[in-house]
């Protein structure tokens, strides 16, 4: 049977039956590019770390820091502190 808008009538309102799962299809690609991307970020992040600690500096730049927190606080609001503090854990690796 089909619905008013000519697709098949699967008795949800607007096809949200079918069109869940093509979301979370999605939502699931981007978590995947989401996982890649900060795995790539943590590899540079080793290298700068690395390459500091070198120089004779410390392996963590505190002023940096506030500055890549406040990008994820100013790009997502106020709880994008938290997942910008959440990468930042991620990619400073073992202490």
């Amino acid at each position: 049977m089909l619905d008013d808008a000519g697709g098949p009538d699967d008795g949800a309102p607007d096809g949200t039956s079918t069109a869940i799962p093509m979301l979370r299809g999605q939502i699931d690609a981007l978590d995947t590019a989401i996982t890649r991307l900060v795995a790539e970020r943590a590899r540079l992040s080793r290298r700068i770390q690395t390459a500091r600690m070198n120089a004779g500096g410390t392996r963590v730049e505190l002023g940096r820091e506030r500055v890549v927190l406040d990008t994820y606080r100013n790009s997502l609001g106020a709880d994008g502190r938290q997942l910008g503090d959440a990468v930042l854990r991620v990619c400073r690796g073992a202490r």
